[in-house]
């Protein structure tokens, strides 16, 4: 059995697992602790409500987070439980629209550069994930209730725009916008598909300060590849947060949260829930004192319990290693990998920019190196030429199978090795041709491994990491092998 990104729901050791970017296969420590919860969740509902044994654990889980994460320090801050990212976007869309007769306008970068159906849940779109009660009356809006627009970070051939002009087309889209609309929300994404960070912090909140009776802002950080200085440094700038379990954290799928810092957690409140995300969203998932949650079903979602309680594993074992320890393993696998592709032919290494987070960021810190390395793959018939983005992606699908054979020697190596990259992300065209990345990524889970194992262990991650990018150059090289 496998999930919609290709991952198991049991622990796959012989993977070699540098797919983060997208999701990762559930760890052996992550499938422990949710075989240990569920184990507890059954003993305790033969004698309780389902509903308040779900309350029990939502609020636990909330609460573990928080002080996993240092946010302790910060009063009044609230956490909703999603069961995604997407789900998450959607949910700090209604919430900033409330019954507003006027429509708001979410800004957010290029839909190729975050999640699939982000553009659609900004837009307010709803995704059943409870069933409706018996006893449902058909209330609150279940229409879209915001516009959308979009600001390309990358250009049609794949290179970075500068962040200046991202910058300005923000600002000039704001300038029109607040003529029209009673509320905006810009979504500035921290980080990208392939690794990107805009538009830029502080650019995003001098138009705050500007217009702070209209403008919302969100960081949509649903890689969470965050320090937790920068994670606090956003809250304390007044922004919400969405963050997820399952990429960087490399829990299973599906799995999210929304933070919300006190002063904005005032503003939503003055506005009740929407009846309408009763579909999506249980009461449990939401704080008790939350205005308008009685409107919400007192349902359960044990499943997306278990895969929380699986990131939160991965979650403490990576914040018990030290910054300086986790910085040096990020920093040495940068230079190793950038070091390899800039040495292939089979690779190029897209574009990566500069990781600048001002005026958010004070200190030096592990996140300001980036952690996911796009690439597009290229072959030579006469000329090198990119591969197209439908070749790229047969490439991809068989990354993870074992296509040793008949080969010999260092060949049947390279092929037997079983990988996981970071699905293909669209890039535009290259001379005509259209082309896509494939990532590969660094998760917390190799970084503890790394840190916490054998002597040698941040060289022999390199050497994984090595291994997976020798196999997907020979099946760039030799097509023949994939089809």
């Amino acid at each position: 059995m496998i999930n919609k990104y290709g991952g198991r729901p049991i622990p796959d050791t012989g993977l070699l697992a540098f797919g983060s970017a997208t999701a990762s296969t559930i760890s052996l420590s992550g499938h422990y602790a949710a075989q240990q919860l569920r184990s507890h969740l059954l003993s305790s509902l033969r004698e309780r409500n389902p509903a308040d044994v779900y309350l029990e654990e939502m609020s636990r889980l909330r609460s573990e987070f928080i002080d996993l994460c240092g946010l302790g320090e910060l009063s009044g801050l609230e956490a909703i439980v999603s069961a995604s990212g997407t789900d998450a976007h959607m949910l700090v869309a209604r919430l900033v629209a409330g019954t507003s007769s006027r429509t708001t306008l979410a800004i957010m970068v290029q839909p190729e550069e975050t999640g699939s159906g982000v553009a659609r849940a900004l837009a307010g779109a709803l995704y059943h994930r409870y069933p409706p009660a018996m006893n449902d009356e058909n209330v609150g809006d279940f229409g879209d209730v915001n516009h959308v627009e979009s600001i390309a970070i990358r250009s049609e051939d794949g290179s970075l725009r500068s962040i200046a002009e991202v910058d300005d087309e923000l600002e000039a889209t704001v300038l029109s916008a607040v003529k029209q609309y009673e509320r905006i929300l810009i979504v500035l994404t921290d980080v990208s598909k392939t690794g990107v960070l805009g538009p830029s912090p502080d650019r995003v909140l001098e138009l705050k300060r500007r217009w702070p009776n209209i403008i919302e802002t969100v960081i949509d950080a649903s890689q969470f590849r965050l320090a937790s200085s920068t994670l606090v440094s956003y809250l304390r700038a007044d922004s919400i947060v969405i963050i997820t379990g399952s990429k960087f954290f490399s829990g299973p799928p599906f799995s999210a949260m929304l933070l919300v810092p006190a002063d904005a957690a005032c503003r939503l409140m003055k506005r009740p829930v929407d009846p309408a995300l009763r579909v999506n969203s249980a009461r449990a998932e939401w704080p008790p004192h939350w205005n308008g949650i009685m409107s919400l079903h007192n349902a359960s979602n044990f499943g997306l319990l278990l895969r929380w309680e699986a990131a939160l594993t991965e979650l403490r074992d990576f914040h018990s290693i030290p910054a300086e320890g986790v910085r040096k393993v990020v920093e040495n696998f940068y230079n190793a990998i950038t070091s390899w592709m800039s040495n292939s032919q089979q690779l190029s290494l897209l574009e990566q920019p500069a990781l600048q987070r001002r005026p958010t960021e004070n200190q030096s810190t592990w996140d300001q190196i980036p952690t996911i390395f796009p690439f597009i793959l290229f072959e030579f018939n006469n000329r090198r030429r990119p591969l197209r983005a439908e070749e790229t992606t047969k490439i991809f699908n068989r990354m993870k199978a074992d296509l040793g054979g008949n080969a010999r020697g260092v060949r049947r190596k390279i092929l037997s090795a079983r990988c996981e990259l970071g699905q293909p992300v669209l890039c535009g065209e290259i001379d005509g041709i259209p082309v896509s990345a494939l990532r590969m990524s660094l998760s917390a889970r190799l970084i503890v491994e790394a840190v916490c194992e054998k002597d040698n262990s941040a060289e022999y991650l390199v050497e994984r990491a090595i291994s997976v990018l020798e196999k997907v150059s020979l099946l760039a090289k030799n097509r023949v092998l994939v089809s």
